[in-house]
């Protein structure tokens, strides 16, 4: 006989001044009340609780002396910020990737040598991997360029435009699924001088995945850890750096973006968002100690 699992009762919704009260309850400090209405009418209340979290008191629900609304507010200031900030690195690499991996599939098997199991590693991956390619195109079929293909060439699309509509996530199921031989030479051909193996670019593009999805959503990345283990170069491993944090992606980065001078301007301005933002504490976000000199050597 299967035992029945008492089901909890969902908590009942609350007004604006009850969640201030809950707030206040709870040893927050709110600095004017219509501001903090003002806010959670934008920013509800169970997003605003998440940036909270991070100055709860141990093994209680109270927060840390000292926690003001305003500060976790600029908490969650400064994190909108860095995801749009972020998202620049996450454009460049997603773009760098589909035309490293579009060249060398082009030039091994044809242009449409994409579409042939064979020129893969595992035909299940490569199965889902085309039909999440033929959903996009659908979902972009009146794009200009998909319109040329399916009018002019029989809805048939050469590897450097069915790319076009694939996503960073689909890239990095791509990479993953391409041979040995052929992860190493892209790793090899535009990455030599930085040493960058293809086992630590599939991960790369695994975690850089994970980090665009959320900053898609709007979702948290301050004090947010990956699922996944980042891994780092040889020498990077020496540092003993957090393995689950933003930090993690940030830095690998450095070794993909092959401009050197868009990677200057972008460290740069992540260096006065975080002067912008004092009172944000970014080790919650694996940040070392000298992280600008990290992100500025090579």
């Amino acid at each position: 006989m299967t035992e029945e699992v008492e089901q909890r009762e969902l908590k009942a919704p609350t007004t604006y001044e009850q969640q201030i009260q809950k707030f206040k309850d709870r040893k927050m400090e709110i600095e004017s009340e219509s501001e903090a209405i003002s806010i959670l009418k934008r920013i509800h209340y169970y997003r605003f609780t998440a940036y909270a979290l991070t100055f709860k008191q141990d093994f209680s629900d109270n927060y840390i002396e000292g926690t003001t609304f305003n500060k976790v507010y600029k908490h969650y200031l400064f994190d909108a910020a860095l995801r749009n900030h972020f998202m620049e690195i996450v454009e460049y690499i997603e773009i760098a990737i589909r035309s490293q991996v579009s060249y060398k599939l082009a030039h091994n098997y044809g242009a449409l040598g994409y579409m042939d199991a064979a020129n893969f590693s595992n035909p299940l991956f490569h199965q889902r991997f085309i039909e999440d390619l033929h959903r996009s195109i659908q979902k972009q079929r009146r794009e200009v360029f998909i319109v040329h293909h399916r009018e002019n060439y029989q809805d048939r699309y050469p590897v450097w435009a069915a790319l076009e509509v694939s996503t960073i996530s689909m890239m990095s199921s791509l990479y993953k699924n391409l041979k040995i031989a052929d992860k190493k030479a892209i790793a090899r051909e535009y990455y030599p001088s930085r040493h960058v193996s293809y086992r630590e670019l599939d991960n790369w593009l695994h975690v850089l995945t994970v980090f665009r999805n959320r900053c898609a959503h709007y979702s948290r990345l301050f004090n947010y850890r990956i699922p996944i283990t980042i891994r780092y170069t040889r020498n990077d491993e020496s540092l003993k750096l957090d393995k689950a944090f933003l930090f993690g992606a940030i830095l690998n980065s450095k070794y993909v973006i092959g401009d050197r001078s868009m990677w200057s301007s972008w460290v740069t301005g992540l260096s006065s968002l975080i002067e912008a933002y004092p009172e944000v504490d970014i080790s919650f976000l694996g940040f070392p100690d000298k992280w600008d000199d990290l992100l500025r050597n090579q």
